[in-house]
């Protein structure tokens, strides 16, 4: 048996101690997608982030994609692109509610030139600035580099070192725990990452936040390849 069971802060995890997916987290508050549909959800649940002038950069569900999988492309196409997911700035989750997010990510194409990508947890998206108002995430770069980062509007931290390469087309298990708000964890595999800084998003206590899938490049020709196989996300009822 893989599959055990732990209280962390007040909430029962159920998790696989192989692969360290959390597969059913019992919480007042809990969101997961799997993406097990024909066609992508933005109707009511996912907006698509999608910004090119000739190229293509539609999210889409893979077709026929093994567990179902959201897929965010960047193409070659020389122009600032984007492709992404969020909540089209609905903020349901509350950052000092003991939130976890969760998610099982690949790269099918690694970003390159001037691409990156992004997932983890967001504020509000500046349209104009394309940027974000707060945000704590993963995030990588064209040499398969993972990094994260923080930023509660004053404390920040950027490109932080996980010591964590991909290659393109491998999957790993992704966890935020907001547990406490002053130092905020990172996990990859099960494994604590980044841990000697410290990731303080208490600026603001009750901070809402969505959760947030993107790759983007600002010019070039550059590629890449966003997948997202689930997300879980879960807190205390605020």
């Amino acid at each position: 048996m893989t599959t055990k069971s732990r209280f962390r802060n007040g909430m029962l995890e159920y998790y696989d101690s192989a692969t360290f997916e959390h597969v059913k987290p019992l919480a007042p508050l809990v969101f997961e997608d799997d993406f097990l549909y024909r066609t992508l959800n933005v109707t009511d649940r996912w907006r698509a982030i999608d910004v090119s002038s000739s190229g293509d950069t539609t999210p889409l569900v893979v077709a026929d994609g093994i567990n179902g999988i959201a897929r965010m492309p960047l193409d070659s196409t020389s122009e600032a692109q984007e492709s992404g997911l969020d909540w089209n700035d609905q903020r349901f989750f509350v950052l000092n509610q003991g939130l976890v997010w969760e998610a099982r990510v690949a790269l099918s194409t690694l970003p390159t030139l001037l691409s990156i990508a992004v997932w983890g947890l967001a504020g509000d998206k500046n349209a104009v600035a394309d940027t974000v108002a707060e945000s704590i995430w993963f995030r990588a770069d064209g040499n398969g580099v993972i990094n994260v980062e923080n930023d509660d509007t004053v404390n920040t931290n950027d490109d932080i070192a996980t010591d964590t390469t991909v290659t393109a087309g491998q999957y790993k298990i992704y966890r935020i725990d907001c547990t406490t708000i002053t130092s905020v964890k990172f996990y990859i595999d099960g494994v604590r990452v980044a841990a000697s800084t410290t990731f303080n998003m208490s600026q603001v206590a009750a901070l809402k936040l969505q959760p947030y899938f993107a790759i983007q490049k600002a010019s070039g020709a550059g590629l890449g390849v966003l997948d997202v196989d689930y997300v879980r996300v879960w807190q205390k009822r605020s």
